[in-house]
């Protein structure tokens, strides 16, 4: 067996490990098609090509849905433009052609009998493929055998099958997202122009174009409200017209291909609902159908088809899919399959032209821009971003789609066309962001931030809020290290690490600005805690030396400290698809596999038990020496994020608006213990003080800010 190492990567190696790539995507679509044939008697789940095709206990949706995306491609031709592979809702596929049966008398043979193919061509012109086909003969009786076919044997035309394999394999290889080495150019502030379009004092959400790019519609709550109107702008005149109710938020979801209507949401305590309204606020405003009480986007895709991102898939609170609806009739089916350990995906934009539509896939350490058909069976992966894609626009002129990135304050344009990276341009400017829209390659529609992150407490006894950290920067992920706290600073798309001293100096330590997404300190070990995507890193408080660095095999999601000289920690595997949870002792360097499944945090109740957050919206306790799970509890619904802490014996739950308290002694396990006023904050993380007796809470809390328009001066396209 061939083993590469990394020196042998060179230019002429890279060729060899290109074609081995796409050798074994050709076989895979080659023994797809295969199984197809053999079965086309019936309709084949996705279970059936997980066994036989695939051979494996599990198969991402994904991975399925582009092999039968990409054997849809190669089948079609100017001859055959028909459905060939078809999907049957819920069900799985079939092939829709009649292949050619040759029955023939079967004949026992020491070793395996193989199928005959007849190629009606020279040995000679398959060259390399030999291999290929003796390999597609094996998996193909061992498919076969699966559904009792073995005196079944088939004669297809495969020398046009075999013919565009080697163009198949550029296509596979070219499919994929390519970066590059694009050179990021600076927009000093002098190129930028600002002009204000709020004349109202408050606060501004949730920008959407219409596609015409005639009117933006958006949310706002004017100073001294509860709750958000929605507003629709007309970009020529200036008019605004709005609708709100007291103890309803509107927010805009998206347009009509036509840009006639807007679809919102009217969200109230306990109910979430879509509705259709002309943009003349006149001629219609009909309910379309219920929603969660998440964050919802969507558009029009044709007329009476709307395509928006649902919560709630797999049971999951704050995992989303994308749904195509009929609005006349209300069906619907689900367009693309998320893996479970992540937040799934979310509509941004359908391009008209290309009948297209652009989605973002947020994973636990990336966000993934995505395109798909209308029917989600051609998913293909464009750009990859360490920081969010709120919101991405299309200019048919140049086939470019474009985004800004509000973390690092640049303006990305990639080309569909050539699936690559077009330009990057840094607006070098002390303003910060939050949504945007471009009107053209250089005029934007922007909000200023309106947000603030500052730390409190949350007192046990009186439910008083008491402000711990002030600072105008985003600070989060406070913990207590006596009369001192420690805590991230986010600078751009990075942090560093301040403590607050004692008497309310605020200095930072000795680290380095890097990636930290989170930090804990353990007051018997004297350790600190790093957490960062990819692994972990312990510091002696001290005297700031490393303690000890674990490096995870994926992406580490969540890391507590579970005892005196013990950690916990979860990672999502490389593949995305599970999660594993390790404890790690700082005295034995030694790292154990813990028996909790599908976890997405991890903490310890007393001596006896852990605590979990699992995938499914629960909470699970396990004995510590047996493993074995003593309580699971749903959760409530979640509106923004689940959020665990423990403190003397109690577990606390916040959804972001609300936080419950978890007693196991109590008639009533699950109580509402503080509501906060979601008109002004929304609670991120949060960790018990003993010392204090109460919550510390990262709170974002929500500031009046502006509706801008951004003009670069720079002559030069975008």
């Amino acid at each position: 067996m061939s083993v590469f190492k990394m020196g042998d990567f060179s230019p002429d190696n890279t060729d060899i490990v290109q074609r081995i790539i796409a050798r074994n995507a050709l076989l895979l679509l080659f023994r797809l098609l295969c199984y197809l044939i053999i079965n086309n008697e019936q309709i084949i789940t996705r279970q059936n090509l997980v066994d036989d095709v695939w051979s494996q206990h599990y198969v991402d949706d994904n991975a399925i849905n582009r092999a039968m995306s990409e054997l849809r491609k190669i089948l079609k031709s100017e001859k055959q433009k028909g459905t060939i592979v078809k999907t049957h809702y819920r069900k799985g596929y079939s092939f829709f052609l009649e292949p050619e049966i040759i029955y023939y008398e079967h004949v026992e043979k020491p070793s395996t009998s193989y199928a005959q193919i007849n190629t009606d061509s020279e040995p000679s012109s398959l060259s390399g493929e030999s291999e290929l086909t003796t390999r597609a003969q094996l998996d193909l009786d061992v498919a076969a055998s699966h559904h009792r076919k073995s005196t079944l044997r088939w004669r297809y035309v495969l020398l046009p099958l075999l013919l565009i394999l080697p163009p198949l394999a550029w296509h596979i290889l070219s499919t994929g997202f390519f970066i590059g080495d694009q050179e990021t150019h600076t927009l000093t502030r002098s190129d930028i122009e600002e002009s204000v379009l709020s004349w109202l004092p408050g606060r501004y959400a949730t920008l959407n174009l219409s596609p015409n790019k005639q009117h933006v519609a958006f949310s706002f709550i004017q100073n001294d409200n509860k709750n958000y109107a929605l507003v629709v702008k007309s970009l020529e005149s200036g008019h605004e017209k709005r609708i709100g109710n007291s103890g309803v938020n509107y927010f805009p979801v998206g347009w009509s291909v036509d840009s006639s209507f807007i679809y919102y949401r009217a969200v109230s305590e306990d109910q979430c609902q879509v509705w259709q309204l002309s943009a003349d606020f006149i001629t219609s405003n009909r309910h379309v159908f219920d929603c969660t009480l998440h964050n919802t986007t969507g558009g029009g895709v044709a007329p009476g088809r709307f395509v928006y991102s649902k919560s709630g898939y797999r049971n999951r609170d704050e995992l989303s899919v994308l749904t195509s609806r009929d609005l006349s009739t209300g069906d619907e089916f689900q367009i693309t399959s998320p893996n479970l350990n992540s937040y799934g995906d979310r509509f941004l934009t359908y391009v008209a032209q290309k009948q297209v539509i652009l989605f973002e896939r947020r994973q636990y350490e990336s966000n993934e821009l995505y395109m798909t058909d209308l029917d989600g069976g051609n998913q293909v992966k464009l750009f990859e971003s360490a920081s969010r894609i709120w919101a991405v626009n299309y200019d048919a002129e140049q086939d470019l789609v474009s985004w800004f990135d509000n973390t690092a304050n640049q303006l990305y344009r990639f080309s569909l066309t050539q699936r690559q990276l077009h330009s990057v341009k840094q607006l070098q400017t002390e303003q910060q962001y939050a949504s945007s829209q471009m009107l053209d390659s250089n005029t934007l529609l922007m909000v200023s931030y309106p947000f603030q992150a500052d730390v409190f407490l949350l007192d046990q006894q009186t439910l008083g809020l008491t402000e711990l950290i002030a600072s105008p920067l985003e600070d989060t992920s406070a913990t207590e290290v006596g009369d001192e706290f420690l805590f991230l600073t986010r600078q751009g798309d990075q942090c560093i690490v301040r403590k607050q001293q004692s008497d309310g100096q605020i200095v930072p330590l000795t680290l380095p600005q890097d990636s930290y997404t989170s930090l804990r300190y353990n007051a018997a070990s004297d350790h600190l805690l790093l957490q960062y995507k990819d692994r972990i890193e312990v510091y002696k408080l001290s005297d700031m030396t490393l303690a000890d660095s674990i490096n995870a095999q994926g992406v580490v999601v969540a890391a507590e400290f579970i005892g005196p000289h013990e950690l916990g920690y979860v990672v999502v595997d490389d593949h995305k698809v599970k999660s594993r949870v390790f404890s790690y002792s700082l005295t034995d360097k030694k790292v154990t596999p813990l028996p909790t499944s599908d976890s997405l945090w991890i903490g310890r109740l007393d001596d006896e038990h852990l605590v979990s957050l699992s995938s499914s919206d629960k909470v699970v306790l396990y004995n510590i020496q047996s493993g074995e799970i003593t309580r699971a509890i749903d959760l409530p619904q979640v509106k923004y994020k689940h959020t665990l802490a423990i403190g003397e014996g109690n577990i606390y739950h916040s959804d972001g608006e609300t936080i419950y308290k978890l007693d196991f002694s109590a008639p009533s396990v699950i109580s509402e213990f503080y509501h906060i006023d979601a008109s002004k904050y929304v609670i991120g993380n949060m960790k018990y003080s003993q010392k204090r007796g109460g919550l510390i809470l990262d709170l974002i809390e929500v500031v009046e800010n502006q509706l801008i328009k951004v003009t670069l001066k720079e002559t030069e396209s975008l």
